[in-house]
């Protein structure tokens, strides 16, 4: 449009057209002197106007054309002279001013006579294409700095985002990388900010659980020792006979025997610790044995509530409605039964019934059992990884656990996918 503006404006159409015109007739002045060209000898003009054929002219003496670059020469190159009234010649400049207007006559010298000369040419056309080429050169220039701009931001982006990496890489997690932008560049490095708190977080939950571990370990350890070191005392009383009747040496065996109970559970809970970490849980196929859903839990639940019953609990348990069948590993069910009924002997109050609801919808059969929570619990206290135990030995059946506590009630749910 600048172009447009310009090429076309009052000063091109005027001052820039006279230079040019100007400019042109004192170079064809120069090469008429040169190629000595005469009203007899004109055939150079055309070598002259192939030079810039977009630049016609027409040169007349009188009535008589002496040249003109609208027709083609003839075998000699001669281009014929006309009249000025001449149809044909007539024809032929109507149809150039259609595109180039008449310029004024202007004065030129041949070797023999003076002559005048009409220029026809569209010299804002020129100078439009000029102006035209030079802002696309502009334009193509502004590009490739903006590119080149934009090159160099996403360089300096990249070096940023390297640096956090190795940062990070030198183990440094609470360095954060700067999002900058919207675009894939971003979304690596918004991505990466994730991945550096997830780990920073796994590394902190790895950190507790091995102070855990090691924590569990030392408290077991020094459980393990006190009844070990109280059996071996009286161990070596007995083989050295130190008693002084048969109830004696009977209430160092119980003694004895009961220690050795104690030794037994708390080894159990170190097994179940490690069970509930296991990185790997579940079972293989064919681990796995196929059962009668229902048959199955009511056995166990009948064989393990007979203890608890008679401790004084009740257990009221609901019809289900029909069978189903589960692929499980018998020695984990044994397992998550025992941990379920040792929690209720620990925390069950016999007040209320224990109740217990075996029931299946389309994927998964559910075993729910409830129970109101004792003020006091029956037993000490564990290193309360029971319930992580659980929920460890139901993934190896591809199963999952679940746990309610409100004020005074507590509910087990198990899941087991059926077939």
């Amino acid at each position: 449009m600048g172009a447009e503006s310009i090429a076309y404006s009052k000063w091109a159409y005027t001052s820039y057209t006279d230079y040019k015109i100007s400019v042109y007739l004192d170079n064809l002045q120069t090469y008429i002197y040169k190629e000595q060209i005469s009203t007899t000898n004109t055939a150079p003009l055309t070598d002259w106007w192939e030079k810039d054929k977009n630049v016609f002219f027409y040169i007349t003496d009188g009535d008589t054309i002496l040249y003109n670059s609208f027709m083609n020469p003839d075998k000699n190159g001669e281009i014929p002279k006309f009249d000025a009234d001449d149809s044909e010649f007539t024809d032929a400049l109507n149809d150039f001013q259609a595109f180039f207007p008449k310029r004024r006559a202007h004065d030129i010298r041949l070797i023999d006579t003076k002559a005048k000369i009409y220029i026809l040419a569209d010299f804002q056309y020129g100078i439009y294409n000029t102006l035209h080429d030079i802002s696309i050169a502009i334009s193509g220039l502004i590009t490739i700095l903006i590119l080149i701009a934009f090159v160099r931001r996403k360089i300096h982006y990249i070096k940023d985002v390297t640096y956090g990496i190795n940062i990070l890489e030198g183990g440094n997690l609470n360095y954060q990388i700067p999002v900058k932008g919207n675009d894939e560049l971003t979304q690596v490095a918004t991505s990466l900010n994730s991945m550096r708190v997830a780990l920073d977080q796994q590394m902190k939950n790895e950190t507790k659980a091995i102070q855990a571990n090691n924590s569990l370990v030392t408290a077991l350890s020094h459980d393990l020792r006190t009844p070990l070191t109280t059996q071996m005392g009286y161990l070596e009383i007995l083989k050295e006979h130190h008693y002084n009747s048969p109830e004696e040496m009977d209430k160092y065996i119980n003694t004895a025997l009961d220690t050795c109970h104690q030794i037994k559970e708390m080894s159990d809970r170190l097994f179940e610790y490690f069970l509930a970490f296991d990185p790997h849980p579940e079972r293989p196929a064919e681990a796995l044995e196929e059962f009668d859903g229902v048959e199955l839990f009511i056995q166990l639940i009948s064989e393990l509530s007979l203890p608890l019953e008679s401790k004084g609990l009740s257990f009221e348990i609901e019809d289900p409605m029909d069978s189903f069948l589960i692929h499980v590993n018998m020695n984990d069910i044994l397992r998550v039964f025992n941990n379920v009924f040792t929690n209720i002997d620990k925390y069950a109050d016999e007040s209320e019934p224990v109740k217990i609801r075996i029931y299946h919808d389309n994927e998964n059969a559910v075993l729910s059992i409830s129970n109101k929570i004792r003020k006091e619990p029956r037993k000490n206290e564990s290193a309360k990884i029971g319930l992580i135990s659980i929920s460890s030995l139901m993934k190896r059946q591809a199963g999952a656990s679940k746990t309610v506590t409100s004020k005074d009630k507590f509910t087990i749910e198990l899941k087991f996918p059926i077939y």
